[in-house]
């Protein structure tokens, strides 16, 4: 459990589709919490700095900054928050970049919702969570190797995205695969934001032309 019940957490991403499924997912994995949301860097420094975060989800990319040079700037504006970096790419090197900047974990949004809230409880109980320890604590050839592995998405993503080039309902999807009407929505919005995509179609489309399912 988070060393809080009700964690304050504040998430800049520029990405409303993200924001709009790490919602859902904390509603229903910390009904006590309270989400705050900022698309900019800007408009972070703009939010209530008290009662005090809880934790901080910051993007790699933002529209009006780099979020890997961001840590010192927001624990100046908002105390020692933990930060959490959240990047749409498993680059090794930005898991370097991200762990020697300060954060305390590094979130992939290929996620599932079952490792982003295990990655979040971790943060919150003043743990780390960084994938690719082997490689960070490696010699620079392995980490040369890390940084070539491409996003892997889980068998049920693929799943879903199969259904998702079907055109199945949300509440089908659920069905199939397994999960609730929630986590399927979250889903689809991680692995839409992923692929770069504006729609389900696109989604699968996508997939089919990075090779992860066949045409």
């Amino acid at each position: 459990m988070p060393s809080t019940p009700n964690p304050r957490i504040l998430l800049v991403d520029d990405h409303a589709l993200f924001r709009t499924g790490l919602g859902m997912i904390l509603r229903e994995a910390f009904p006590g919490s309270t989400l705050l949301e900022a698309p900019t860097l800007a408009d972070a420094m703009k939010v209530e700095a008290k009662p005090p975060l809880d934790l901080l989800l910051l993007d790699v990319h933002l529209p009006d900054a780099n979020g890997l040079s961001l840590i010192q700037v927001l624990q100046d504006r908002f105390g020692p928050v933990p930060v959490l970096m959240v990047s749409g790419s498993d680059d090794a090197s930005q898991v370097t970049q991200a762990r020697d900047a300060g954060a305390v974990g590094y979130l992939s949004k290929a996620a599932s919702g079952a490792q982003m809230v295990s990655t979040l409880r971790e943060c919150l109980s003043g743990g780390q969570a960084f994938p690719f320890t082997d490689y960070v604590q490696a010699p620079a050839a392995m980490v040369l190797v890390a940084r070539q592995d491409p996003v892997s998405p889980s068998e049920r993503q693929l799943s879903i995205l199969r259904l998702l080039g079907q055109g199945a309902p949300n509440k089908a999807i659920a069905r199939q695969v397994g999960l609730s009407e929630n986590d399927v929505r979250a889903e689809v919005s991680w692995l839409t934001e992923m692929l770069d995509a504006t729609s389900r179609q696109q989604a699968y489309e996508a997939a089919v032309q990075r090779g992860w399912l066949a045409p």
